[in-house]
């Protein structure tokens, strides 16, 4: 089987890992992190990945097109709702983001979202590839806005910036089975004590996204969305649901 995946960055170390261990010819379109806080332009950036793989079929760009594409994302703030399938299907983990992928499911991401209410998540990928509060971070910050704005300005600025800060009172750190960076656990440990948040370390696990490389999908916790159907929002547990193109959802 050939399987395309279309992912978020943050996937980069643990689904290139997984590539490399799996029976089947799988290829990639990476996309840049933090799409989640814009899903218009998720949503549309993932159609565009996927009109490049037409295009280049057009084209005779491709050896061989292939059987499935799959998603690396959850439903990432709606942003995979209203896509839709051509002649080959589109699979999506049945998850809230991507936190469930690293944690392995998401009943254990529900379950740790209730025990740990008010964390702010982090792991390699998230390190590696996104702005995160750290004194790295909001010292670059404030250089930027004295630089733009003036001092007294920039203070201002990062005040307003530093208000969601109070949604949150835990840095949760997932760690990869794949792979270990000490620095990043120490890390997410600075992020915690300068935002005055509680630390707590998880094992991650990589069952999702093995499952994602190897075609082992089941419908308990992927949308199998067949050809000429559109994703939605399902509102039962399952996250999303495929609806034929010219029906609407149920």
């Amino acid at each position: 089987m050939r399987i395309h995946i279309i992912a978020c960055r943050v996937l980069t170390r643990e689904l290139s890992y997984l590539i490399s261990q799996s029976p089947h010819t799988v290829d990639i379109t990476w996309l840049p992190q933090g799409l989640h806080d814009t899903p218009e332009k998720l949503r549309a950036l993932i159609a565009d990945a996927i009109d490049g793989l037409y295009r280049q079929r057009e084209q005779r760009m491709l050896k061989h097109f292939p059987d499935v594409i799959v998603l690396g994302y959850g439903l990432c703030s709606n942003g995979v709702v209203g896509l839709e399938s051509r002649d080959i299907p589109l699979v999506i983990p049945r998850t809230d983001d991507c936190i469930a992928l690293f944690l392995g499911s998401q009943e254990r991401y529900l379950r740790l979202f209730e025990e740990y209410n008010g964390t702010y998540w982090l792991n390699n990928g998230w390190i590696e590839t996104a702005y995160i509060p750290s004194l790295e971070m909001k010292e670059e910050m404030r250089e930027d806005y004295i630089r733009r704005y003036g001092e007294e300005n920039a203070e201002f600025l990062l005040e307003q910036d530093s208000l969601w800060i109070g949604n949150y009172n835990t840095c949760g750190y997932i760690g990869s089975p794949i792979y270990r960076n000490p620095g990043h656990p120490a890390l997410a440990r600075q992020v915690a004590a300068i935002n005055g948040w509680k630390y707590a370390e998880f094992e991650g696990d990589i069952r999702l996204l093995r499952m994602m490389t190897e075609g082992t999908w089941t419908d308990e916790e992927f949308c199998i969305c067949p050809p000429r159907h559109r994703v939605e929002a399902e509102y039962t547990g399952k996250k999303i649901q495929a609806v034929p193109l010219g029906a609407d959802a149920v």
